[in-house]
């Protein structure tokens, strides 16, 4: 487990990479469906999932399912123990009402099918936790001794490509510190969820990010907040700021915004404001972020407040990526109303 721990603080942490692997450049084009499988030319990539999620009753649920494949080398094995990538997945629901926070995380390195992803159509599985598509409709199923989540999510809008045309630069440092970056912001849900013996058949919305690199942040990066925010009037809108270790924010943080139609725009960092007017601190780790937000973008006269819902949703990932953040379903109220899912790493 050490060595893993290792392994990916370098992945995600260190600005140069080997050149065994494809940087995502101004050039790197998005190509559906393809990128949406897995690339093994990349180094790191992952398939995102968050939701909200309502009962028969109106009982609340939130939700995150991640994929992660890390490919660590290109070298060809006999043995099936050859470790050439590690896949990773994070689990977690959020049980509103009865005030419950449940998470679960794993890594695999792939021997003997246990886990995996496939380069020709979008299957990707670690354990018990699957993620595929059929006909357009996304399938995801994960369990573990608490909880199962088995999930359709059928698109209401087309793809949002983030950034620059899917190229959405992360730093001042260089431009090849970079993803390639798309959405699927609006994902009508319904499936089965089950806490213990509880089985509640639901329905909401989810939320998809697939992400592509071969760079990590930076040495002087500490950390991003991450918003996928969507309006019950039918908007989406994501934003990230990426936060410097002087305090300050870098100048290529930035958003995407979707009107109701799906059409959308590139937001960079002048044309939104983000202020934390409150905080929470964590008695797992200790660990102090903001528990609440105040968002302005002028140019759509939106003013919105993001508070989470419950205070506790924090992912303490020490079986897989070593590192603890806050991920968590929020209440958005304001100029809109709507329901957000928060990311906060490296408080």
């Amino acid at each position: 487990m050490k060595k893993l721990l290792f392994i990916l603080f370098l992945l995600f942490h260190s600005v140069a990479f080997c050149g065994e692997y494809l940087d995502v450049t101004e050039n790197t084009n998005v190509s559906l469906p393809a990128d949406l499988y897995y690339k093994k030319d990349y180094r790191v990539q992952w398939w995102y999932f968050t939701g909200h999620l309502f009962d028969t009753g109106g009982r609340e649920f939130g939700y995150e399912l991640t994929f992660f494949a890390v490919n660590v080398q290109k070298r060809k094995y006999i043995s099936q123990f050859g470790v050439n990538r590690i896949y990773i997945t994070h689990f977690a629901i959020s049980d509103i009402h009865g005030k419950r926070f449940y998470f679960s995380d794993k890594a695999d390195a792939g021997a003997y099918g246990f886990a995996g992803a496939e380069d020709e159509y979008l299957r990707v599985w670690i354990d018990n936790n699957v993620l595929e598509q059929q006909e357009g409709i996304f399938h995801i199923r994960a369990s573990d001794r608490e909880k199962t989540v088995n999930l359709r999510l059928i698109p209401g809008k087309p793809v949002v490509l983030n950034g620059d045309n899917g190229y959405s630069r992360k730093s001042e440092e260089s431009a090849l510190i970079a993803s390639l970056y798309f959405s699927y912001t609006n994902l009508r849900t319904e499936g089965n969820l089950t806490i213990g013996d509880n089985v509640f058949r639901v329905k909401g919305k989810s939320w998809f990010d697939r992400e592509i690199s071969s760079r990590g942040l930076g040495q002087q990066k500490t950390g991003w907040d991450w918003f996928a925010i969507q309006l019950d009037d039918n908007r989406e809108i994501m934003l990230y700021i990426i936060r410097n270790r002087d305090g300050s924010v870098d100048r290529f943080s930035s958003g995407t915004f979707v009107h109701r139609d799906g059409s959308y725009k590139y937001l960079t960092k002048d044309d939104f404001s983000l202020t934390v007017s409150d905080h929470y601190s964590s008695k797992k780790t200790g660990a102090r972020y903001p528990s609440r937000w105040e968002i302005r973008i002028p140019s759509e006269d939106i003013i919105l407040r993001i508070t989470p819902l419950m205070e506790d949703q924090e992912i303490l990932a020490y079986s897989s990526t070593g590192n603890h953040y806050w991920e968590g379903a929020c209440i958005v109220e304001g100029s809109a109303r709507g329901r957000a899912y928060v990311e906060m790493t490296g408080y």
